[in-house]
């Protein structure tokens, strides 16, 4: 075999190798990005934190999206003269967050949506809440909670 023939011959395995490599590589990175992403942004550059793990009192929140998807945090701080509502606050204030929307305040005021699932009206599903397992009776604005109260958000049709 001449020296010709040997480089013709040898002169495919570089860049077939070359190639495996870039698409592990690409693989390899593009896992590693998905790992990084919260809520649509890069933890890394946007220098997001958890919030640390409460000290003392707390009560806890589940956000039942009624599609098998739930959101729960085990223990947000409670406080004196704590509500549904303000707890709701809490959570929206805590990393990761929560998004709402209410209308009106006191025994008017009505959650409207979740993390951007919005209330269906009559025929429809809507934001229900339950207090250590009883349905709500009062506005979520009203109804004040206890230390190691648990408060279940469901999305779901009239029971």
């Amino acid at each position: 075999m001449t020296e010709t023939e040997k480089q013709a011959g040898g002169g495919w395995l570089f860049p077939a190798l070359l190639a495996v490599v870039l698409v592990v590589a690409a693989g390899i990175a593009k896992v590693s990005r998905v790992d990084t992403q919260i809520d649509g942004t890069d933890a890394a550059q946007s220098g997001w934190t958890p919030s640390p793990m409460p000290e003392g009192k707390t009560v806890g929140l589940i956000v039942d999206f009624g599609n098998g998807a739930l959101k729960q945090y085990e223990a947000l701080p409670w406080q004196e003269g704590m509500t549904a509502e303000t707890q709701m606050q809490e959570a929206a204030r805590y990393r990761p967050g929560l998004n709402f929307s209410q209308q009106g305040t006191g025994e008017t005021g009505l959650l409207r949506s979740i993390d951007g699932l919005e209330n269906q009206g009559v025929d429809g599903q809507n934001w229900q809440y339950q207090v250590n397992g009883v349905m709500a009776k009062t506005s979520f604005c009203l109804r004040k909670l206890e230390p190691g109260d648990r408060v279940l958000w469901r999305f779901a049709g009239q029971e």
